[in-house]
């Protein structure tokens, strides 16, 4: 007789090995596809990886492009900023006629009469023009030098170099300085060239917002003999304009003069002048001033 017990054993036995076989086939097919997963998922990762990176790779491996107008701006950059220094400092002149002395600056009158009860004429009506041929003419050797230097760097780079005669004018703009080389330039290297006419430099600088409303200071001290500047500093937050009542470095008498430091106090760029207008005689009434 078969044994019934042992038989129903041995196929729960084949039972438990299929069940143990299937359940290791299905636990390398899970980890197969996990790993497939991390595969892809690192697959992806790597390529947006290599698509932010690649500017900073390509910087590495590549040198970067010369550029001639970050070359010159580097070059002319310091003396662009000294010359605003002076000609802000003394009413848009290096050497101002007409002026009073304070605290041992020159400062340009941009308004004056010499005399009372008249309102001042205005002496620079074109104060922007003045203040970039000042520029112009300040910044003329260094702009020369700039131009040279940038031919000797190409042709340190291997470059054939042909230069014309150097021209530049000066710019001032809406929050900046331009300073513009006129410089015809060939250069070659193997079978390419290159031809430039000029080039253009950028330097940050609120002159053109101080000196438009310096001639609106300007225009109201002509017509009314004074100006008003706390309704500037209202719709111009960063604006700040200093008004001095001016007795001479030498004397204690007031001659009726008055110094303007007109500033944005963000960048702290400022200019600054003086007027004499609608004077009054000492002892005659009371003057009074924002």
């Amino acid at each position: 007789m078969i044994d019934k017990t042992k038989t129903m054993e041995g196929e729960g036995e084949l039972i438990n090995n299929k069940s143990e076989k299937t359940i290791i086939k299905e636990m390398r097919s899970k980890k197969g596809q996990v790993a497939i997963f991390v595969i892809v998922a690192l697959v992806i990762v790597g390529a947006i990886l290599l698509v932010l990176l690649y500017p900073r790779i390509k910087e590495s491996i590549a040198p970067p492009v010369f550029n001639p107008e970050n070359f010159l701006r580097d070059c002319i950059k310091d003396d662009v900023r000294n010359s605003v220094n002076i000609l802000a400092s003394r009413g848009g002149y290096e050497n101002p006629e007409g002026y009073l002395m304070y605290k041992g600056m020159k400062i340009k009158y941009l308004c004056y009469i010499n005399g009372y009860y008249k309102t001042c004429i205005v002496q620079e009506p074109m104060i922007k023009n003045t203040f970039e041929s000042e520029m112009e003419r300040m910044l003329k050797q260094k702009i020369n030098s700039c131009a040279y230097a940038l031919k000797t760097e190409y042709e340190r780079k291997g470059f054939s170099v042909k230069m014309g005669a150097i021209y530049s004018d000066v710019e001032i703009v809406l929050d900046k300085i331009r300073v513009n080389f006129i410089v015809p330039m060939k250069i070659t290297k193997e079978e390419t060239t290159q031809s430039f006419e000029k080039f253009s430099v950028d330097i940050p600088s609120k002159m053109y917002d101080l000196l438009m409303i310096t001639t609106s200071i300007i225009d109201f001290e002509a017509a009314y003999g004074d100006s008003e500047t706390t309704l500037y500093m209202q719709y111009y937050p960063n604006l700040k304009i200093e008004k001095i009542l001016y007795s001479g470095d030498l004397v204690v008498f007031n001659d009726g003069s008055k110094i303007y430091n007109v500033s944005d106090v963000t960048t702290g760029d400022y200019f600054v002048f003086a007027s004499r207008s609608l004077v009054w005689p000492a002892g005659y009434g009371i003057q009074t001033f924002a």
